[in-house]
C-alpha cells in the first residue's frame, strides 16, 4: 500500500484517513520553500473525509532525511520517482503550494501517467525572488525570515499566525531555506507550461504579495484545461488564511474529475 511504501522509502508524511482506501481519489500535497507537512494541517482531515489526503516532506525538510536539492527539476524528479515507487496502481492529484506548485508543474511536464490532475496554489510559471531576500537569508537569517513571513500573509492576518509561520520556516535552517529560494529564483517554465494538458485548478489569494494573482493568471491562461479561483482577504498562505474556501474549491474540483 502507498502509505507503507512511503515509509519504506524514508519519506516523512502525514495522512488522513490513516488507512489508504484504493477506491478513493488520492491528493498528494507538496509544501513550499522551507516548509513541511504542517502547512497542510487545515487540509488533511477536511479533505480526508472524501479522499486519501497525504502531505509529504521534501528531501531535507521535516521528517524526510537527506540533503535538500538546489533545483526545482531535481525535486520534481524525486517526486516522480516516489509516485512510481509508491503509487504504481493509483493515480494521484498533485497539490503544491508556491515552490511545491513549481515542483508539481515540472513533474507534470515530466509526463508521469500517475498524475491525474493538478491543484496549483499561490504559484506561477516563474518564481523570481527579490535579491534582498536571497542576500538577507545569508547575512541576517532570522530578520529576513520575519520579513518574508510578513509579506506572506494578508494585512488582516492574526499576529499569532504570522509568528507561528516564521517559527516553522526558521526550523528549515539557513542553508535549506536559501537553496529553496534560489531554486525558485531560477525556476522558469513559461516556454513549456502550455504543454501541460492535465486538468488543473489554480488558486490564489487576492492579497498575495509574493506570487501575485497576475502570476496565477498566467498559469490559468497557459494550461488549457484549467480553472482559476481568487480568494478575497487571503495572501500567499491562502491554505492557512482561507482554508475553508480553499478546501471547498479543491473538493468540488476533484469530485468533478472523470
Amino acid at each position: 500500500m502507498p502509505l507503507n511504501r512511503l515509509g519504506e522509502h524514508g519519506v516523512g508524511f502525514r495522512a488522513w484517513p490513516e488507512l489508504f482506501d484504493p477506491q478513493r481519489p488520492t491528493i498528494l500535497m507538496i509544501h513550499g520553500a522551507g516548509g513541511r507537512t504542517d502547512i497542510w494541517n487545515a487540509q488533511l482531515r477536511p479533505l480526508g473525509r472524501f479522499f486519501n489526503a497525504i502531505a509529504i516532506d521534501l528531501p531535507g525538510h521535516g521528517n524526510t532525511p537527506g540533503k535538500a536539492y538546489g533545483e526545482i527539476s531535481e525535486y520534481a524528479s524525486w517526486l516522480v520517482g516516489i509516485l512510481e515507487s509508491c503509487f504504481d496502481s493509483s493515480s494521484v492529484v498533485l497539490m503544491g503550494h508556491s515552490m511545491g506548485g513549481a515542483i508539481c508543474q515540472e513533474a507534470a511536464l515530466h509526463g508521469s501517467d500517475l498524475i491525474k490532475a493538478l491543484v496549483l496554489v499561490a504559484t506561477g510559471p516563474r518564481l523570481k525572488v527579490a535579491p534582498a531576500f536571497l542576500e538577507g537569508l545569508k547575512k541576517q537569517f532570522h530578520a529576513t525570515v520575519d520579513l518574508i513571513i510578513k509579506y506572506a500573509y494578508a494585512s488582516s492576518a492574526q499576529p499569532l499566525m504570522i509568528t507561528q509561520g516564521a517559527d516553522l520556516m526558521k526550523q528549515a535552517g539557513p542553508e535549506v531555506l536559501y537553496n529553496d529560494f534560489a531554486a525558485c529564483d531560477r525556476f522558469d517554465v513559461r516556454d513549456r507550461i502550455d504543454k501541460i494538458e492535465l486538468p488543473a485548478l489554480v488558486i490564489c489569494g487576492k492579497e498575495d504579495r509574493l506570487t501575485p494573482p497576475s502570476l496565477c493568471r498566467k498559469l490559468h491562461e497557459s494550461i488549457k484545461a484549467s480553472k482559476m479561483i481568487e480568494i478575497p482577504g487571503a495572501g500567499h498562505m491562502v491554505m492557512i488564511e482561507a482554508w475553508r474556501d480553499l478546501n471547498e474549491a479543491v473538493i468540488e474540483f476533484v469530485k468533478e474529475l472523470p
